[in-house]
């Protein structure tokens, strides 16, 4: 374990170009090509991984989070775990309710809060009951499942503490000066909760999330626009990429644009329609 992120499994194992990432997806999709399931044609379920399946993968992540009431740190850290796992293992494949609960199972123990099994599927089969199984070993051998496709490593940094440390010591220098408020921290927060539903802790390192997010803030929501200009000098200043700011800008512009046209009824339907073609095939 790291307690730098430069250092980290995080930074040197978990962290890619978008070239590399295309890769990876590449392979995933050849994969399905070649998924049988006797009887059923899974090519015509129409069930991608995608920005919609993201966002909908989101809300099932949170849902099962405010059932077990945890700290929102910790439903990150699974976020993150599923968006690692769905670099190496198809959507297809997978009962993707299990895959939420177990993140999150695995995320608690990570985060020094720990879930007791009986107790988590519990919670879940009331939110899925459907799709989650009374049987506690299909949590727990997904738990081993996950971890091997995780390689082991496991430690997440977050963008939650860069952006603390950004606003309490950095924007105060007497070069900047900037205070922000409240609520502009709130939204920040929020902005980051959203980045988890993208590719963005795949591809850019924590602080690059955090003034991210603070950027988009100011820009938005201020009314004060010289703060956002001693911001600007701020960036200047500090020799971030700049460009890393404004590719991950981006990736938030284009999840909030989807999030407009968000239908999760036929995206639910289309999962279960997959789920119960695995399940019949499994019997």
């Amino acid at each position: 374990m790291s307690a730098s992120y430069w250092s980290s499994s995080q930074r040197l194992h978990w962290q890619f170009t978008r070239n590399e990432l295309n890769e990876h997806r590449e392979q995933i999709q050849a994969l399905e090509k070649n998924l049988n399931v006797p009887g059923s044609d899974l090519s015509r379920i129409n069930i991608k991984y995608d920005t919609n399946m993201r966002i909908y993968l989101h809300n099932l992540m949170h849902k099962l989070g405010r059932k077990l009431v945890l700290r929102q740190v910790i439903l990150s850290t699974a976020e993150v775990f599923m968006t690692r796992f769905l670099l190496k293992a198809s959507i297809k494949e997978v009962n993707i309710y299990l895959l939420v609960a177990t993140c999150i199972y695995v995320a608690c123990k990570m985060e020094e809060c720990p879930q007791h099994i009986r107790n988590l599927v519990s919670e879940a089969r009331n939110c899925w009951p459907e799709f989650i199984p009374n049987d506690l070993t299909k949590l727990a051998e997904f738990e081993f499942y996950l971890i091997e496709e995780l390689d082991c490593f496991l430690l997440v940094h977050h963008p939650y503490n860069s952006l603390i440390s950004i606003v309490k010591d950095v924007l105060k220098d007497p070069r900047y000066n900037i205070a922000i408020t409240t609520d502009e921290l709130q939204t920040c927060w929020s902005i980051i909760n959203d980045s988890y539903i993208t590719d963005m802790h795949l591809l850019f390192p924590p602080h690059i999330v955090a003034i991210t997010s603070l950027y988009m803030t100011l820009v938005t929501f201020s009314k004060d626009s010289k703060k956002l200009q001693t911001f600007v000098k701020f960036l200047a200043h500090c020799k971030v990429d700049l460009d890393e700011i404004i590719e991950s800008t981006q990736e938030l512009l284009t999840l909030y644009e989807y999030w407009n046209s968000y239908d999760e009824l036929s995206l639910r339907k289309a999962v279960h329609r997959l789920l119960l073609t695995l399940n019949n095939s499994n019997q």
